[in-house]
């Protein structure tokens, strides 16, 4: 995770703005929520959270986001010093980037037998954050309570930009191997000379499942009109789409955007080869939602698109960490 030193102005800027942010929320907290289309019947603590995301991407640059916002390690260990779990980490070697600064972070125990590896959302600016740890460990103490069953949360913390393509790919592919020898699904189906591991198919074999929470897929357009809605503008993602692709050749920003080549569903076929079972969580508020659907009609698999009424943004992951007590476990 890149975490910049900012020019003078730069911080000052920042500095500004976040001295604006409680005066905002206290208008939030008093008055605003009352017109707030992004309240949509939450509770106050829910309104003010998804106020200040809006607020924060709305008015702060990348390099200033990133400065903000930490390390994703620094994001883990917060989660892990707030819940007093023993932390545990993973050095990984990348194939092809001896600077590489990526990580496995582990929820609880590392667990083997069946694993979860989740990729944090963020458009490859952001990292990760303690509430998206949360969401997992208490998915995790759900399945175990339930079904007995022991679930092992295998978080990568990746590099972001300014790290080009495809050192995020080649910092997942080294994490699955490292996990259970296997690759990765888009970029086995089309391999390209840039990414250092070259996995086949077959080595994919033990998925059992993907989920997508609010994939970063697909974005060639943005619903302007949900922004009165979503906790993301469309502004910042814009930017953020921009920013990535910035540090692409032109020839593989179909690995970004699949549906800019003629057939998105060829781009697709043989994933059944992978994977049957693929599940996309959305909110149809979301200014990527086309996207989302787009996305799912694309995939050559069996694929569930779950679309909440109203959510806008990983709503599932805050409503979890706000509504629920802490430190107990999902019922």
């Amino acid at each position: 995770m890149h975490v910049p030193h900012l020019t003078f102005s730069e911080r000052l800027a920042m500095n500004l703005t976040l001295l604006r942010l409680p005066f905002f929320l206290i208008y939030v907290s008093l008055l605003g929520h009352h017109y707030s289309k992004r309240a949509n019947g939450r509770p106050l603590n829910r309104i003010l959270n998804g106020e200040t995301a809006y607020f924060v991407l709305s008015h702060l640059s990348i390099r200033q986001l990133q400065a903000v916002s930490g390390s994703s390690l620094v994001g883990y260990a917060k989660w892990g010093k707030g819940r007093k779990i023993k932390q545990g980490v993973d050095e990984l070697s990348v194939e092809g980037d001896s600077d590489s600064h990526a990580r496995i972070m582990w929820v609880g125990p590392r667990e083997t037998e069946f694993v979860v590896i989740y990729c944090h959302g963020g458009g490859f600016v952001g990292p990760l954050s303690d509430f998206q740890v949360e969401f997992w460990y208490r998915m995790q103490q759900a399945l175990l309570a339930r079904n007995k069953l022991n679930l092992g949360v295998a978080i990568l913390q990746y590099s972001t930009y300014p790290a080009p393509f495809p050192t995020q790919l080649n910092q997942l592919l080294s994490a699955i191997q490292h996990i259970m020898s296997t690759g990765l699904v888009g970029y086995i189906l089309h391999p390209s000379p840039l990414v250092a591991l070259s996995p086949s198919p077959s080595e994919l074999s033990g998925f059992a499942g993907m989920c997508l929470i609010s994939p970063w897929s697909m974005p060639i357009d943005i619903h302007t009109e949900d922004d009165s809605f979503d906790l993301v503008p469309s502004e910042c993602l814009g930017l953020w789409i921009d920013t990535y692709l910035s540090t692409m050749p032109a020839s593989h920003h179909v690995y970004a955007q699949p549906d800019t080549v003629p057939s998105a569903g060829g781009w697709f076929a043989g994933l059944n080869t992978i994977t049957r079972r693929i599940l996309i969580t959305a909110g149809r508020n979301e200014v990527l939602y086309s996207s989302f659907v787009r996305l799912s009609e694309a995939m050559d698999a069996c694929v569930k698109l779950d679309v909440q009424t109203g959510g806008v943004h990983y709503d599932a992951m805050f409503d979890k960490y706000w509504h629920e007590v802490k430190g107990a476990a999902p019922g």
